[in-house]
């Protein structure tokens, strides 16, 4: 093979370096076979005297929609509707309206009253359907004066004493140096108040499998990485990022990210990996990611059997 010094004397301005470079990263990507993917966009918008907050996921095996139209004052959900759009299983595609939905709250707390009131339809629809409730709080920024709250500052003082302790932003106030209503005033609205892409990877490369998670929202933005031995179940190598957040004591929270090597990963439990990412030090953001990733991982080992 070639020295790096003598391709150097062949090409003095470098051109051959470059060469090998690629040939050496086609190489690696080369090794690299997607296993599945997943995809997942909610979005909440102002839509007549409604809000309308919802999620679509695309993945590997399905298209699906869940779409939740409430009251802006009351977060009260007076319409909710579900689309199967693509899925592997030919008789699960259908589009229906859900009236077991209406007159939930979509807010903090809801989440047994939604999965009971989806309890015949598919594990993922309440996912996705919480997805909006997420969603729908996180837009909350921009409806002060339809929740009631006199300002931001009242609204953001609410917060400060109801979400103490819940999240490493939350849990340091005294280290905080951007108030969250400097934050969220930064970015104008107009009828589209929030945004939030999700994307998961899951890969088999040379030495076992590498899964990618990354979350991109209107106020952070965060990645993922978990390489695994070959059974897809114990993790080699976990690590994390947050690199857009509303404070600098957020991205501290990605420091508890290595906590997940040597762990089963589909074997782990909200709780479980919650516990690992440092809980109410940690970023709920991130935790949501790894749990999300392990659900993948354990949906891909029973469908395309990784342990064969």
């Amino acid at each position: 093979m070639t020295s790096l010094s003598s391709r150097n004397v062949l090409c003095g301005c470098g051109t051959i370096d470059k060469i090998w470079f690629v040939v050496k990263l086609l190489e690696r990507l080369s090794s690299v076979v997607p296993l599945a993917h997943q995809k997942r966009l909610s979005s909440v918008h102002r839509h007549g005297d409604l809000l309308l907050s919802q999620t679509t996921q695309c993945t590997t095996g399905n298209e699906l929609l869940a779409q939740l139209w409430v009251k802006p004052r009351t977060f009260e959900i007076v319409k909710a509707r579900w689309e199967v759009n693509r899925s592997e299983d030919e008789d699960l595609p259908t589009i229906s309206e859900i009236p077991f939905l209406e007159g939930i709250v979509a807010y903090f707390g809801c989440g047994k009253s939604v999965s009971q009131a989806l309890g015949s339809y598919p594990p993922v629809a309440t996912e996705l359907f919480l997805e909006n409730v997420r969603a729908l709080i996180q837009a909350e920024s921009y409806l002060i004066d339809e929740r009631g709250f006199p300002s931001l500052d009242a609204y953001v003082d609410y917060w400060k004493e109801f979400y103490i302790g819940s999240c490493r932003y939350y849990s340091n106030l005294e280290a905080v140096k951007r108030s969250w209503a400097e934050y969220v005033s930064g970015r104008k609205p107009g009828t589209n108040l929030f945004n939030r892409f999700k994307t998961l990877a899951l890969d088999r490369c040379n030495d076992g499998l590498l899964l990618r998670a990354s979350m991109a929202d209107s106020f952070h933005e965060m990645a993922l990485s978990v390489r695994l031995d070959p059974a897809g179940e114990t993790v080699r190598e976990a690590t994390g990022a947050i690199i857009r957040a509303p404070d600098r004591v957020c991205p501290e929270a990605a420091t508890f990210v290595h906590r997940l090597k040597e762990i089963n990963l589909p074997a782990a439990e909200r709780n479980e990996l919650a516990s690992l990412l440092g809980e109410g030090e940690g970023c709920v953001h991130l935790i949501e990611l790894a749990f999300e990733s392990a659900a993948l991982l354990r949906d891909a080992r029973f469908k395309v059997k990784l342990k064969n």
